[in-house]
């Protein structure tokens, strides 16, 4: 059944869902698929994730499926995807993989196929406390992602989860008015009852903060961070492992850091690590352990981690990262605790 993972642990789970922070131990989350992975048709946000080589892979392969398109690319991606959910498997934590599109939702929500990216799952939904939410993102290849965890995500109503979905973003590509708010998954940090949501102008919005303050209530703080056009979300140059520490490409934030970071014990990358080598976008199991990909441009992030006594796991996921995404968009938490 689409959605549901071949890990009977995760699938049987009945533990609450809860996330408290970006640096709770992970117990349990959803991880992308490693099975399909077909090129998304190269709309305007669509050039806020292509980078270099693979900007042009992209254009002349848009509509593709890269199993046929670059078999070593594909195998690649898969072998580096099943890689991470076997390893964070191994480490005890319930993973659950997006399952396949119907070929009806494929075509959702203009008529025609925008792409399968469902080795990304950061996206189309997010928890923060107990609260489970479909999210509505500006992306048209995001916009169908949800349909291939739904399954997942309904059954956290038995798990004590609140299940909302904020309003759909419909057909048009973009359109910045009342009403119309955006926001994916990437943008939105847990940091305790302070939620930060990044708006690089092409993903999230102001309307859709609006409507997740609006969602969550007083009990949490909602603000909106500005960061530079060149990235799509607010991970792909900040990263929390713990209370205090980031990862954090400064140049980015073009209005400043935000005030309730300012003051934390920063390791400054720069424009060119966090792009294309997602320097920011690493894996937290929990506040003393981070999974770093296992390129040589990353050893400095990983040896900086270290001297504040973290352990830093490495795994190779280049293939994956050349989208555009690494590890913290491969996943989303149903349990940081």
């Amino acid at each position: 059944m689409p959605g549901r993972s071949n890990d009977p642990s995760a699938a049987q789970g009945t533990a609450p869902i809860h996330v408290s922070s970006e640096w709770g131990t992970l117990k349990e989350c959803v991880y992308g698929s490693p099975d399909r992975w077909v090129m998304p048709m190269f709309y305007g946000d669509s050039k806020q994730r292509a980078y270099g080589d693979f900007h042009e892979f992209w254009v002349e392969n848009q509509g593709r499926d890269v199993a046929e398109a670059d078999p070593e690319r594909f195998a690649g991606f898969k072998s580096q995807i099943q890689g991470a959910i076997d390893f964070l498997r191994q480490q005890g934590i319930g993973v659950q993989v997006a399952g396949e599109l119907a070929p009806e939702d494929l075509k959702f929500p203009r008529g025609e196929n925008h792409g399968i990216v469902t080795g990304w799952m950061r996206d189309p939904f997010v928890t923060i406390g107990n609260n489970v939410i479909e999210l509505a993102p500006r992306s048209l290849f995001h916009r169908r992602q949800r349909f291939a965890i739904r399954p997942i995500l309904a059954e956290t109503m038995e798990r004590g989860a609140r299940y909302f979905a904020q309003p759909d973003s419909g057909a048009v590509e973009s359109r910045d008015a009342p009403g119309w708010g955006y926001l994916e998954g990437g943008d939105i940090f847990v940091l305790g009852q302070k939620i930060l949501v990044g708006h690089s102008g092409g993903c999230s919005n102001s309307e859709g903060a609006k409507w997740l303050q609006h969602m969550l209530g007083p009990d949490y703080s909602v603000e909106m961070i500005a960061i530079d056009p060149m990235f799509p979300h607010l991970d792909c140059v900040l990263c929390t492992p713990r209370e205090g520490v980031t990862v954090i490409c400064e140049e980015a934030f073009p209005q400043g850091l935000p005030e309730h970071i300012r003051d934390w014990d920063h390791i400054v990358v720069d424009k060119f690590h966090a792009k294309r080598h997602m320097a920011c976008n690493n894996l937290v199991l929990d506040d003393h352990t981070v999974v770093v990909p296992a390129v040589e441009a990353l050893d400095d992030v990983a040896n900086e981690l270290k001297k504040r006594r973290f352990e830093v796991v490495r795994l190779p996921y280049n293939y994956p990262s050349d989208f555009g995404g690494s590890f913290r968009c491969a996943h989303q938490p149903l349990i940081r605790l």
